[in-house]
């Protein structure tokens, strides 16, 4: 245990992870409180901006919150109309969350643009809409409540992601290397502890401050949320929070899976740095190779779509077309089981999309890729490093 604490201490006490944490936090917080700065609300007449914007239309929607119906829809105008103005780059500009939701989801209006756009006179009942769609794909009612600003979650969070990946990369990077080129490698293998259990808990202690990092910044960006904004919104379809295509489950179920692919993301990338420092023999060359490796997915994927955007262009036939998609569908599966493309939210839509194409469960497969490359590389690196 002694032994562990040292090794924790030693990728911790740098100044350089204690201010890289600091930098982090502070900068999704003012990017979080920017966004809520900018929120703004008409109620019967009556402005609010900011927090108390926020505070209004939750407090509005708490009488709205449950199965959405048509008979809900009609309170809603008749109680808070229709938006009326338009303001370009900022929409309507005399809405609230109720009746901004319905005139963007059940109403005979649309805000395409600030130069194309219909005020909305009437509603439209729920089955004619997209969100009768949706309920009958899923088989169930659609749930309403408040979700604000959740939809800038995905974003906020990989941003979030983004910079503990890249502190992760330097301040791990370097749990091997640094012995190698001060050269103290030889007197630790002499200790009492031996190279097996100094191996050991280097390992431990680089997870341990992966899963802190991870830890951080996810329960605080959890915090800021749901005290903000609210969990009401969690029995939401995730297509009805998040504005992007989603596969048809609750906000909450899809949350938990994106969470839970980006630690994925966060620990492969620990287990493939510690791998690289364990064959390198000085911090830079280690640092340096890390960052390279962490963005050849983004390079790789790059070529991958150039390939594939010349096949589509060519004359080729279908069959040849067929046979050039199931060779390059594990290097696609393969990219999105890397670090770089686990921690961002769109994959679980990318995969959902996938399996109901291929007919295959992407969701698993993704898990099993990563955690090879994990095993392989923590193989790798406990093999490299005992040697004297």
């Amino acid at each position: 245990m002694r032994l562990y604490r040292v090794e924790l201490y030693k990728l911790c006490h740098k100044k350089f992870f204690v201010i890289g944490i600091v930098c982090i936090l502070s900068v999704l917080t003012l990017l979080f409180c920017q966004r809520v700065g900018a929120a703004k609300s008409t109620i019967n007449g009556i402005e609010y901006h900011g927090y108390e914007a926020v505070m209004a239309d939750r407090q509005i929607t708490k009488e709205f919150t449950g199965l959405l119906s048509d008979d809900m829809i009609q309170q809603i105008v008749m109680k808070y109309g229709f938006p009326q103005k338009v303001e370009k780059y900022d929409g309507f500009s005399d809405s609230n969350f109720l009746n901004n939701f319905v005139a963007t989801y059940a109403s005979d209006g649309y805000l395409n643009d600030w130069e194309d756009y219909r005020i909305a006179t009437k509603s439209i009942p729920l089955a004619e809409t997209h969100l009768g769609e949706l309920s009958g794909m899923s088989g169930n009612e659609i749930w309403f409540a408040y979700y604000g600003e959740w939809n800038s979650y995905p974003e906020w969070y990989y941003l979030g992601m983004i910079m503990i990946s890249i502190l992760l990369l330097c301040v791990v990077s370097t749990t091997f290397s640094v012995e190698e080129q001060s050269n103290t490698k030889p007197l630790l293998f002499t200790t009492q502890e031996g190279p097996a259990k100094d191996t050991y808990v280097k390992i431990a202690a680089a997870f341990t401050l992966a899963i802190g990092l991870w830890l951080a910044v996810t329960v605080f960006s959890l915090l800021l949320y749901s005290i903000v904004y609210g969990t009401d919104s969690f029995h939401c379809l995730a297509n009805l929070v998040i504005s992007f295509s989603e596969p048809l489950i609750s906000f909450k179920m899809w949350l938990a899976q994106s969470l839970f692919l980006s630690l994925l993301g966060i620990l492969e990338l620990c287990t493939i740095t510690l791998c690289i420092s364990a064959y390198c023999h000085s911090t830079f060359h280690s640092v340096a190779v890390c960052a390279f490796c962490w963005a050849i997915p983004l390079l790789s994927s790059m070529v991958l779509r150039g390939i594939i955007q010349i096949l589509l262009a060519s004359s080729l036939e279908q069959s040849v077309l067929s046979m050039c998609s199931l060779i390059l569908f594990p290097f696609q599966l393969m990219l999105l089981a890397t670090p770089f493309y686990l921690i961002n939210f769109d994959i679980v839509s990318e995969l959902d999309n996938i399996s109901f194409y291929q007919g295959i469960n992407a969701f698993c497969i993704i898990i099993l890729f990563a955690a090879a490359v994990a095993l392989l590389c923590i193989m790798g690196a406990y093999r490299k490093y005992r040697k004297r």
